[in-house]
């Protein structure tokens, strides 16, 4: 049986926080884990929520996203607020929910293992965009799995075939005879 825990996440991450005006960037802040809040380079706390609500609120957008805000009382005052939120009163996070599993995903993106594996889907890919364009093979005609099974099996021994003559082939027919 295979753990979870063991699957590396071979999948790139995207990622907008990083910023190129001159301005801190999240990699910037602290995420503090066990108190749920962000730490800014002054100090100074970015919360999910900042008032005791009767009914909880979980806090989480649409866009499975939490928000983290400062206060603008402390942004006021801080000696950093041009460097961190200039044209805003204050300065807001937005962290996934899925966030751990990102992290992970940015972790193993650093390894070896992972440029190889890039290096491999390009190449499937590739095969897959011939299989598509050049041999025409953009829906399947056979019924059922067994026909999947064909058709994948016939599309990939015509590419193979047309892969060795390439690499196998002696070049253009000489003419004989011809003086």
């Amino acid at each position: 049986m295979v753990n979870e825990k063991n699957i590396e996440p071979h999948v790139p991450v995207w990622d907008k926080s990083e910023r190129s005006d001159g301005t801190f960037s999240r990699s910037d802040f602290h995420f503090d884990e066990e108190a749920d809040q962000y730490i800014c380079p002054n100090g100074k706390e970015l919360k999910r929520h900042r008032y005791a609500f009767r009914n909880s609120r979980k806090g989480i957008t649409k866009a499975n996203t939490i928000i983290y805000r400062s206060s603008k009382y402390d942004c006021d005052v801080c000696s950093l607020k041009q460097r961190c939120c200039a044209n805003t009163t204050i300065r807001k996070i937005a962290r996934s929910i899925h966030e751990l599993a990102r992290d992970v995903a940015r972790e193993v993106a650093k390894t070896p293992a992972y440029r190889r594996t890039r290096r491999q889907r390009k190449q499937v890919e590739m095969l897959f965009g011939h299989m598509k364009r050049i041999l025409k093979v953009d829906r399947l005609r056979l019924r059922g799995l067994s026909g999947a099974q064909d058709e994948f099996l016939l599309t990939a021994t015509a590419q193979n075939l047309r892969r060795m003559a390439k690499y196998l082939g002696t070049g253009p027919p000489v003419a004989s005879g011809i003086a």
